[in-house]
């Protein structure tokens, strides 16, 4: 008789398991279903946001850092012509200069993204500063002087900004950097002693995917200019030596001298 009763609590076992698998594959269906399910399908938003942190799949997985906005880091300066007459240049993208040979290679050197890189960080320091600040650093960082003009010190300018900051004094460190690199790009560009340069930053999102062949953009871009920076740069030979070099190797000759023919 004891023998004969044993199978049955097996046989229970057996059908509750079977329930729990019947119960539990209803439940991923129903889930499967509500995530793939049009928008505004009652709560597909509550299903979607607790299954798709374990079981979606988004492009980041092949390239975590993707691209969502086109950006391009521009520069224009001034310079005395023989009359002493003030010169303004025409715009020079130093971004699609140093892009030029990055289409179809796949190892590009580093040069050939340093504006980009900069602009970024450059724009990092920006955003961190106030609306008020924001509006005082687009401005001119230039004073007269002596019947001259110098470029405003430094410790003015963090009295003015923003005392006690950290975020003001590393942006001015930025901005410092990006007036030396504006100038020896000039300088060499241009050819002549530059006395001011300035800089503007342009953002353009691409089209999305259902429009990725349209000629026509769907979004206008975004252009921060930054006002004008007298160039304080002790000129070193050597250094200006490579940044011609950059310009002749990436064919950006006549990017320079359009910009020369179009100054006012």
């Amino acid at each position: 008789m004891g023998r004969e009763s044993q199978p049955r609590p097996l046989k229970a076992s057996v059908k509750a398991t079977g329930i729990v698998a019947t119960v539990v594959m209803f439940v991923v269906m129903l889930g499967t279903v509500l995530v793939v399910s049009p928008d505004g399908t009652p709560l597909r938003s509550e299903v979607r946001s607790a299954a798709l942190p374990y079981f979606g799949q988004t492009w980041r997985v092949f390239a975590p850092n993707i691209m969502k906005v086109n950006r391009t880091f521009e520069i224009r300066s001034q310079w005395r012509d023989d009359d002493g007459e003030l010169v303004t240049s025409g715009w020079v993208s130093i971004t699609d200069i140093e892009q030029t040979g990055v289409g179809g290679n796949l190892v590009p050197s580093n040069i050939r993204k340093s504006s980009w890189n900069v602009s970024g960080t450059y724009l990092q320091r920006y955003n961190k500063l106030d609306a008020a600040q924001r509006e005082r650093v687009r401005d001119t960082f230039i004073e007269p002087h002596d019947g001259g003009f110098r470029p405003i010190p430094v410790e003015d300018l963090i009295d003015d900004i923003g005392r006690d900051e950290a975020d003001v004094v590393l942006y001015l460190r930025m901005d410092y950097m990006l007036m030396r690199y504006a100038t020896y790009y000039a300088t060499a560009g241009f050819g002549t002693n530059i006395e001011r340069v300035q800089w503007r930053i342009i953002r353009e999102r691409p089209n999305d995917f259902t429009h990725r062949f349209d000629d026509e953009p769907q979004n206008s871009p975004t252009i921060t200019t930054f006002g004008w920076r007298q160039s304080n740069v002790g000129i070193e030979p050597e250094i200006l030596k490579e940044y011609r070099a950059v310009i002749e190797r990436f064919g950006a000759r006549g990017d320079f001298q359009e910009a020369a023919n179009a100054a006012e």
